[in-house]
């Protein structure tokens, strides 16, 4: 586990914390582990009057107020999370919040009946970006694309605030697999359903997450089993699948396609033109072995 010394004391990242942030944005992010680190255990870093964070009771709301907080650099304690809830202490504001609140939900009900359409579009947007300057475009950038700007006036007849449209939107098709991005300044890429569109059921359907893990898990053992040396791309194409025996990629050729956005979700690393386990891997490694120790934890009877 790892381990900062603080205050004269040795304080790690706690376990639960880290796991949890692993199925968010914000994996293998130290030092968000350690921030909610300190919210989720406060008398370990010698806060002991504090209140601490139940992660197991956070629902999907609170869930993204927690990341929201973590981006911001605040420590997510309870008190925090319930000062984030209010807009303004003023009538006017608090009406203008909920109208915002309702009006990104409409949104994102749009986004949804009409995904992958939009979803295409931006990720060929994207592609072509990293084609012609070797760098994701801005948040922005492709916001006020020409593909964006037409695919809103079509389903609500003009483009919808940044502030208000942009974080249902993306976040929504970052979760389909149509694009993928970290916290790196221009990281957007295009993400695995942009690479797999074409392939429909000749490769697997499992979600990015997924796919990720099991290349990752590949990999390393491929390292252990050949002296340190990485899989190339030919040898995993012809012999990785899914849990059902569906392949992950159709060839050598789409698995070196979809190398960037396993790169920028931290799936793997490239060093030494070798394939590597990459942090998030790492994370959900552990994160699943204590899931298993939990499992076959016997508990004596009373």
């Amino acid at each position: 586990m790892s381990t900062v010394i603080l205050k004269g004391r040795l304080a790690g990242i706690d376990p639960a914390a880290e796991t949890w942030l692993a199925a968010t944005s914000l994996a293998s992010d130290r030092d968000a582990a350690l921030r909610l680190s300190r919210a989720v255990d406060p008398a370990r870093y010698g806060i002991g009057k504090r209140d601490r964070l139940d992660l197991s009771r956070l629902d999907q709301e609170m869930s993204e107020r927690v990341v929201r907080l973590l981006i911001a650099g605040q420590v997510p304690t309870p008190a925090a999370l319930g000062a984030a809830e209010i807009c303004q202490p003023t009538m006017a504001i608090d009406a203008t919040c909920t109208l915002h609140r309702a009006e990104s939900k409409q949104l994102q009900r749009l986004v949804r009946a009409d995904a992958d359409t939009l979803g295409d579009e931006l990720a060929c947007m994207i592609g072509e970006h990293w084609a012609a300057h070797d760098i994701g475009p801005t948040w922005q950038e492709v916001w006020h694309s020409e593909a964006c700007i037409q695919w809103w006036d079509h389903a609500c007849g003009e483009l919808p605030e940044f502030r208000i449209g942009a974080n249902p939107t993306f976040v929504m098709l970052e979760r389909l697999g149509w694009i993928a991005s970290n916290r790196s300044s221009r990281s957007l890429c295009t993400g695995r359903r942009f690479h797999t569109r074409f392939f429909r059921d000749h490769v697997s359907g499992a979600s990015p997450a997924t796919i990720g893990y099991l290349l990752a898990r590949q990999v390393g053992i491929h390292r252990r089993l050949h002296g340190g040396h990485g899989p190339q791309w030919a040898q995993i194409a012809d012999t990785l699948t899914d849990t059902k025996g569906v392949p992950l990629f159709f060839n050598a050729h789409d698995g070196r396609a979809q190398q960037r956005w396993l790169i920028t979700q931290r799936w793997i690393r490239v060093q030494d033109n070798q394939l590597r386990r990459g942090d998030r891997a790492k994370t959900e490694t552990r994160r699943r072995a204590g899931l298993r120790k939990r499992t076959n934890t016997i508990i004596p009877a009373a």
